[in-house]
């Protein structure tokens, strides 16, 4: 499954198939959207944190179910199905539960980050390119 497939799916899950519906929903532009599947990309981070109970290997791979069923977030908070018995599975559940809800904060600020250092790239080159000749020459 190629990373296009993948995002249609996801789009298809999250927003019925619809493409702007999606783009809202994650807090993009749909132009963003229709890039991705047309040159068959997408934001890992970005997806990861907005796209509530997916699986990260699905996400990256392909591979397995695309929502994770053993966990479900609410609030931030993740928690399990009820089920008889406090055995070993139901412990290894709670780690990896724990562990998806830190990659999804992490990947979250990674994102707000990348936002932040393209936003300062951008003020940086407004700012140089604003400079005229007669100032640098003044200054000399």
């Amino acid at each position: 499954m190629n990373k296009k497939e993948r995002l249609e799916a996801i789009i298809k899950h999250y927003s019925d198939g619809k493409p702007s519906v999606f783009a809202k929903l994650i807090g993009v532009a749909p132009s963003t959207i229709s890039s991705w599947l047309s040159r068959d990309t997408l934001d890992y981070d970005l997806l990861f944190a907005k796209c509530e109970n997916i699986s990260s290997e699905w996400l990256l791979t392909g591979r397995g179910e695309m929502i994770n069923i053993q966990t479900s977030t609410f609030n931030n908070q993740t928690t399990l199905p009820q089920k008889e018995g406090t055995g070993i599975e139901d412990k290894l559940l709670a780690i990896i539960a724990d562990k998806d809800a830190t990659i999804r904060e992490m990947a979250e600020e990674i994102g707000m980050l990348k936002q932040t250092i393209t936003q300062l790239k951008q003020d940086k080159s407004g700012r140089v390119s604003d400079v005229s000749d007669s100032t640098v020459a003044n200054a000399v």
